[in-house]
């Protein structure tokens, strides 16, 4: 069940949240459509407790609510699915999808520095929350966090060769 991998090359696309059944299936809960995106026979690669890789191939997967319920050749029981919870499931970088002009993983995102359009500094990207209507980015500057909503009037531009991101924000969104 293992494989060495290059770790840089792999991209979280979920994160297993518990088991389900008798035969070892596994709930994850998906970042994005790429996981969804997969069919049997596909290659996953999860961090297993040694600090490397082991690789999963998927058998089947369905819809529940929120979350996938994925079935894996290398796991014939709940014993061997147990382990994985809370872990998360990795594709490499070159099996995902295109994405359409303007939208961008959020692997991508992740780490940039955000500027307003006036050159002052919001801080870095940490984190990305999915909502109903748009994400929202969370920037952290100075031991706080921004909210910044991820729509066209406030994100200007987005320059992931200069890891930079350039908002206008709206007034009273940021105190002083």
């Amino acid at each position: 069940m293992s494989k060495t991998v290059e770790p840089a090359c792999l991209v979280p696309v979920g994160k297993v949240t518990r088991t389900h059944g008798i035969r070892g299936a596994l709930k994850i809960f998906p970042y994005g459509e790429s996981l969804a995106a997969q069919a049997a026979g596909e290659r996953f690669f999860l961090r297993s407790k040694n600090g490397g890789y082991c690789t999963l191939t998927l058998i089947g997967l369905r819809v529940q609510g929120r979350v996938l319920v994925c079935g894996f050749e290398e796991i014939k029981d709940v014993n061997g699915a147990q382990p994985f919870v809370g872990e998360e499931i990795f594709l490499p970088e070159d099996r995902l999808p295109p994405v359409s002009e303007g939208e961008y993983y959020h692997y991508r995102l992740i780490g940039l520095d955000i500027v307003t359009v006036d050159g002052e500094s919001l801080g870095v990207l940490r984190k990305i929350i999915e909502t109903g209507g748009n994400d929202v980015y969370v920037a952290e500057h100075e031991g706080r966090e921004i909210l910044i909503p991820a729509i066209e009037d406030v994100i200007r531009e987005i320059d992931l060769e200069r890891k930079r991101m350039v908002v206008d924000l709206p007034e009273g969104l940021v105190d002083a």
